[in-house]
């Protein structure tokens, strides 16, 4: 996905892009707006006490229609062909909806379920790559989004149909707060529409979709402890995330953002209720703890980066005027 976003951005520095502005982003529904409309739209859970959303309910039976039978592992999913003149405005909700329900019941188990859909990602990524403008960057981007976020949507009804109510109750909680906090946690992530300007739906859809597929393999693994499959979950980067403290709550009350900035240098991004924020860098020791230093160099402190199970931050060292205190450590067990 990164290296998506960085083609893109590549083409954008060549001066591809010229005469894309603000105004065409939001005409074509990738904008911040049209976005944050469709924050709970895209999952819809909090119509999931007892019954889904449309999208949401639609039976295994129809998954498994004529149509849809043929076998993901027949199909490669790279037949995408390039017309001269690429509509990028085209909606393709419907056909990835087929493609993620051919792959559910094409698929021997739900590890090889996640595995398939990024065959879906790669369909659509010579499309993708033939933007040439902003515009047409900005709408492509979404179809990343919309596959998982179409993938998340189909399991979760089948692990709402099979979850026994303590373990979907709880469950449930999670993922409304996941939803809750995620238009926040990407703002957190990438900044907002005034500080990226016309690229910003690029890269909120590109967010989007990574925290999405994340999400997506949480719900799976929770569908195959139920259905008494072995699964296993992707390896977390050791280095890069995003974690809150969010107290069980569809809020956030403290972060941590580890990232690569842009010329290339580890940055870390710690806010903590009440106390305030710090930004800085950090270094990999190698043994599973990352050094940070905040750029006034007024606080020092060490990072853990635990997968999914979340970070920590402990404060080492304090000078001056400095915004925590020394000793003190913060937990963010949601990582995102």
């Amino acid at each position: 996905m990164k290296k998506r976003i960085y083609s893109m951005i590549l083409i954008l520095m060549t001066g591809l892009c010229a005469g894309c502005g603000k105004e065409g982003v939001k005409n074509n529904n990738t904008g911040i707006e049209s976005e944050s409309s469709q924050v709970e739209d895209s999952v819809s859970f909090e119509n999931t006490e007892d019954t889904e959303s449309t999208e949401d309910t639609e039976s295994t039976e129809d998954t498994e229609s004529t149509e849809n039978t043929e076998s993901t592992e027949s199909t490669e999913y790279n037949d995408v062909v390039l017309n001269e003149e690429t509509d990028f405005t085209y909606d393709y909700s419907e056909d990835i909806k087929a493609d993620v329900d051919n792959v559910v019941s094409g698929s021997a188990s739900l590890q090889d379920e996640l595995e398939n859909i990024e065959n879906i990602v790669k369909k659509y990524t010579p499309l993708a790559q033939a933007a040439q403008t902003q515009t047409e960057m900005n709408l492509s981007s979404r179809w990343f989004f919309d596959i998982w976020d179409t993938e998340l949507n189909n399991l979760w009804s089948r692990f709402s149909d099979l979850a026994d109510p303590q373990t979907k109750e709880k469950i449930l909680a999670e993922q409304r707060n996941w939803i809750a906090m995620k238009e926040e946690v990407t703002l957190l992530h990438i900044g907002s529409y005034e500080e990226n300007g016309s690229m910003y739906p690029l890269l909120q859809n590109s967010y989007l979709e990574e925290i999405t597929k994340n999400r997506a393999y949480v719900i799976a693994n929770e569908l195959a402890k139920i259905k008494g499959e072995s699964f296993v979950m992707p390896e977390k980067s050791a280095k890069y995330g995003l974690f809150v403290d969010n107290q069980g709550t569809g809020s956030v009350y403290s972060s941590l953002i580890t990232r690569q900035g842009l010329e290339g240098e580890d940055e870390a991004l710690i806010s903590i209720y009440r106390e305030g924020e710090t930004k800085g860098t950090f270094v990999d020791n190698g043994n599973g703890e990352l050094a940070f230093t905040s750029d006034d160099g007024s606080v020092k402190g060490t990072i853990k980066i635990n997968g999914w199970d979340g970070a920590s931050f402990k404060v080492t060292e304090t000078s001056g005027e400095a915004v925590f205190s020394a000793g003190e450590e913060v937990n963010f067990p949601f990582a995102f």
